[in-house]
């Protein structure tokens, strides 16, 4: 890419898209197209039609997507499948319409892997196995946009590389309670309990499942360099190596915090997936320097950022 491309960002008000808007801007990128939901509507065919035929962006970043944990999953499956489906259906189609030639990097998420893995888990894993009942829509509509991009690739010669993503967190997150994703809801629970001096925090499930956490930056920082450096029609993982249980989440949390309550563990909740660490030998194949910061490094940041809590 050139600092003056054209570089369209899907999603650029969320998590992932707003941390690749920053990093493009750190590194000198000028030419950004960040178009709203009313400016774009990828559910709608006509309306990405229109887009892409107009623009004609030389690099797309395919990070938006309907999201949400446990309970928003659990509650809403079928709109995870249609709307994440449409959304890159729609995208691909007007890209083999109106601009060939642009390059796409698409995000999925490691939860397109089966159920049960052994760990770590490696790309070849996709397609091996029953999903996980509970994100089931959200998990086939991904995988809908990586086999879609393969074939794509395939048929028509474009250029469209897929990564895998594991559990993020990081400045501009949503911090939603009841339908918002673990790691988040974690950083929120301990700075809700702080500021109200609540003597107890609950948690779901038994605290035993392991999830990695990969800091947002660190992840936009990989999807830039390879849509820099990579053009193959394999998957690449973005993880950290390095899992926790959910238990240890939680009491690192309460020591960044200094929260000084009771932990309580609701059994009668689903606990999802219980081990999922990601491979990620591929991606340091391709980008040897990366190196995700730690979990500790990383909440630093996000409670200064999001909550003003200096540590």
């Amino acid at each position: 890419m050139e600092k003056t491309s054209k570089i369209l960002v899907l999603g650029s008000l969320g998590l992932v898209g707003s941390s690749i808007i920053r990093r493009l801007n750190h590194q000198g990128f000028e030419n950004i197209l960040t178009p709203t939901h009313k400016e774009l509507d990828l559910v709608d065919s006509m309306s990405i039609n229109s887009y892409i035929e107009i623009e004609k962006p030389e690099y797309v970043f395919m990070v938006a997507g309907l999201v949400g944990g446990i309970m928003g999953n659990k509650k809403r499956n079928a709109d995870f499948l249609y709307t994440n489906s449409l959304m890159i259906l729609n995208l691909l189609e007007a890209l083999k319409k109106y601009s060939q030639k642009t390059k796409l990097l698409y995000t999925a998420s490691t939860c397109i892997y089966p159920k049960e893995n052994p760990q770590p888990i490696n790309e070849d894993r996709l397609l091996t196995g029953p999903l996980e009942e509970s994100n089931k829509g959200y998990a086939i509509a991904k995988i809908v946009g990586v086999i879609g991009g393969q074939l794509y690739r395939e048929q028509y010669d474009m250029d469209i590389i897929s990564v895998m993503p594991t559990n993020m967190y990081g400045p501009n997150d949503n911090y939603d309670l009841v339908g918002g994703h673990f790691l988040p809801s974690l950083i929120k629970k301990f700075v809700d309990a702080k500021k109200n001096n609540l003597e107890e925090i609950e948690f779901w499930g038994s605290g035993k499942p392991r999830r990695e956490a990969l800091f947002v930056d660190d992840c936009a920082d990989a999807c830039i360099y390879l849509m820099q450096n990579y053009s193959d029609s394999e998957i690449v993982n973005i993880g950290t190596g390095i899992d926790y249980s959910i238990e240890e989440f939680v009491n690192m949390m309460k020591e960044l915090t200094g929260y000084e309550g009771a932990i309580k563990w609701d059994s009668s909740k689903p606990d999802g997936t219980m081990l999922k660490q990601t491979d990620i030998s591929r991606l340091k194949e391709i980008m040897p320097k990366f190196s995700p910061r730690s979990f500790e490094e990383g909440v630093k940041v996000v409670l200064k950022e999001d909550f003003d809590l200096k540590l």
